[in-house]
């Protein structure tokens, strides 16, 4: 591979991280998922129809890896719902451990989400939107905290 090879491959890659971010936040500030055909045309207009195609097709990969979709999450861009539904993952676990496989901090547990619900800082209904599950699921989530805490 040559260096101008090289350097093409890293700023696809650079520009697909890039995007993916876009568009997970996207999603986030909408409250659904969107269309990733629809975004990738609006974000790469002047692209041609096979290069459009490999474009949104590498961005769907690396929305479905996860890694976007986790950074975003971790930082209360985006419900848990949503996140799942992007990566896939049948539970909130999940999303923690692809935090865990790429080294990234999670920016809350659900150990925490718990205290902070017990405590009352924070609304069982934003928690349920956090973690992606339904309010009942939470409260389990509080009374195990609670009685480990005891």
């Amino acid at each position: 591979m040559t260096d101008i090879e090289e350097d093409q491959r890293r700023r696809r890659a650079s520009e697909i991280r890039s995007a993916a971010l876009a568009y997970v936040r996207e999603c986030g500030r909408r409250g659904e998922v969107v269309d990733v055909a629809k975004f990738a045309r609006r974000r790469w207009p002047r692209d041609g129809a096979v290069k459009l195609a490999i474009m949104t097709q590498a961005l769907a990969d690396d929305i479905r890896g996860g890694v976007p979709v986790v950074d975003v999450w971790r930082r209360f861009e985006l419900p848990g719902k949503i996140a799942l539904h992007l990566t896939g993952a049948s539970g909130y676990q999940a999303l923690y451990d692809v935090l865990e496989r790429n080294a990234l901090t999670p920016g809350f547990t659900a150990t925490q989400i718990a205290r902070w619900v017990s405590e009352g800082s924070l609304a069982v209904e934003r928690a349920a939107e956090i973690l992606g599950v339904d309010t009942n699921g939470i409260q389990d989530l509080v009374d195990k905290a609670v009685q480990r805490g005891s």
